[in-house]
């Protein structure tokens, strides 16, 4: 059943990479936006949009108040995807969704419903190829999927105070990324990386299906708690995914197979390079844990059926996209 259209709308991370295609989206569809964002003088994506901006940060409840108290609909899409140090992932994805559930009980008495995007590392990885489904017991294999999976349960101990809605994407990949774009950037230079051992499988979503998906959490009444994986309806092998990635560029590029020892390394160099430059390692040794799983698989069944989603833009589709925004905004 379609739900009227919310007065105010508040995105979290709507500066970033999913959120900035969210708040587009709502836009177009007519809804009033506000956007939290930590700093007032770098909005990013958010530049000459019709939105109003709120300078506040999810870590810091006592900010939260102003940005809450006017919404009838939160989109949560603030999150730590890479850091140096595990605790990092915990103050942000999980005690920051904490403050931000409190601030809304608190202070939103209007509120219709709360969207948070969690991430398929909440649930973890299959252990048998069978895809998982949102009633498979979670077993995150890193501390960003561990801080992703104590947040949904904040967020479900708040599903009797305001309805909520939790949206489990798997890899999620389009413009405006900048972690699986070092995967386009290799290809470009002729080169991808691919882990020895046996072949593995994933699940893929391209942004534009999640917007969609998050766009459909709000408009569709729901039970309150539901958790949804969101994904293309299909797996992929990972040399599936190489050669679409290859193919949909335009490019040929030579393969370099690591075991997983020296990609550990790899990763523990990186961190250590980081720590030194005080930046985050786009590669360290949880992802490369994350990375030598067999089977990052789920299932969209549910979603399909309580949601009527599924995904518009298949894996070839959503890379071309994908290679073109990058060649266009010189990313490549």
């Amino acid at each position: 059943m379609a739900q009227k259209l919310a007065q105010q709308v508040l995105v979290t991370g709507g500066s970033g990479f999913i959120g900035s295609h969210l708040v587009e989206r709502l836009l177009g569809k007519g809804y009033a936006v506000s956007c939290l964002v930590r700093d007032l003088r770098q909005v990013r994506w958010l530049e000459g949009l019709d939105v109003r901006l709120i300078q506040g940060d999810c870590t810091q409840p006592e900010s939260l108040t102003t940005a809450v108290r006017d919404a009838s609909l939160v989109f949560h899409c603030a999150g730590l995807t890479k850091a140096n140090q595990a605790c990092d992932y915990y103050t942000v994805n999980h005690l920051g969704t904490k403050n931000l559930l409190e601030a809304c009980a608190r202070y939103s008495s209007g509120l219709q419903r709360f969207i948070m995007i969690s991430s398929q590392a909440a649930a973890g990885p299959s252990l048998d190829g069978q895809p998982l489904d949102e009633g498979s017991l979670p077993h995150p294999v890193s501390d960003y999927g561990k801080s992703k999976l104590r947040a949904e349960y904040e967020a479900l101990g708040f599903k009797d105070r305001f309805p909520v809605t939790i949206l489990r994407p798997s890899c999620v990949y389009g413009p405006r990324d900048t972690d699986m774009y070092e995967l386009f950037r290799g290809a470009s230079r002729g080169l991808t990386i691919e882990m020895t051992g046996e072949t593995r499988y994933l699940n893929l979503c391209y942004v534009e299906d999640l917007v969609t998906a998050l766009l459909q959490s709000a408009e569709t009444r729901t039970e309150s708690g539901s958790i949804y994986f969101v994904a293309e309806n299909r797996g992929y092998s990972w040399s599936e995914f190489r050669d679409e990635l290859l193919s949909s560029g335009g490019v040929k590029a030579r393969t370099i197979k690591l075991p997983y020892e020296i990609a550990y390394l790899f990763a523990l160099a990186s961190e250590i390079v980081c720590l030194i430059s005080k930046k985050s390692a786009l590669m360290n040794r949880q992802k490369v844990r994350e990375a030598a799983q067999r089977y990052w698989l789920c299932d969209v069944g549910k979603i399909e059926k309580d949601l009527r989603f599924r995904a518009e833009y298949p894996l070839k589709k959503g890379l071309e996209h994908t290679w073109k925004w990058y060649r266009k905004n010189n990313w490549l």
